[in-house]
């Protein structure tokens, strides 16, 4: 299977055979569908190999590496959608599939509620304690019925330069940024310099700050 054009093909699971409906986004490990199933719709994960220049998985298995991942996040308390299959071998997992907006959507219509911030910052506290980070890019969160949730079931040790005061939160602030990116694929209007993982910050401070000083 073409993970990167798998719309209308199936994937065998411990749920039933799953259609795979269109694609939801590609991250640095997968390419992740909307899927069909015998009675409900799920998020399909199938891993990829592509190469990404900021970020190494080293020789792991990305479904164990995730399901790792899953059972930290879990243990952490913050809201995620349930891990409901993983297959290391084929190289899927199946995920709950919840309806909402994702964080991406409203910042780029400068639609960004408060408490949408608000649960960000009290999720960043949580995972910090335990020393990780999570994906802080509002591609990875979604507004469901007034409560946030982390759909990516990604962390990584803690480092205070990819934590959500210095990095994530900067995204979040950057609306005519990410409206511009999501339309043209220019990553200079987020990033700088623009072939980094590092978000524009000047512009933001103020907003950045003042989130912090209201959430964190």
């Amino acid at each position: 299977m073409q993970v990167n054009n798998a719309v209308g093909q199936r994937v065998s699971s411990q749920l039933g055979e799953l259609e795979l409906l269109r694609l939801l986004g590609k991250g640095k490990s997968a390419y992740s569908y909307l899927a069909q199933g015998p009675e409900q719709q799920y998020v399909v994960k199938l891993m990829h190999a592509e190469p990404c220049p900021y970020y190494d998985f080293g020789d792991n298995n990305k479904v164990e590496l995730e399901q790792a991942a899953y059972a930290r996040l879990k243990a952490s308390g913050i809201a995620i959608p349930q891990l409901l299959d993983a297959n290391p071998e084929q190289a899927y997992l199946v995920k709950e599939f919840l309806e909402g907006d994702l964080v991406t959507d409203l910042v780029i219509r400068d639609a960004l509620p408060q408490t949408c911030v608000q649960q960000v910052c009290q999720m960043a506290k949580r995972i910090k304690a335990l020393g990780l980070n999570i994906d802080y890019y509002p591609d990875n969160f979604i507004l469901n019925k007034g409560r946030l949730y982390y759909l990516d079931y990604e962390t990584n040790p803690y480092e205070e330069q990819w934590d959500l005061a210095h990095w994530g939160l900067y995204y979040w602030a950057n609306s005519a940024g990410m409206k511009a990116y999501k339309t043209t694929g220019d990553a200079s209007a987020i990033h700088q310099p623009v072939d980094s993982a590092k978000p524009i910050t000047e512009p933001f401070l103020a907003t950045v700050n003042q989130w912090l000083a209201d959430y964190a």
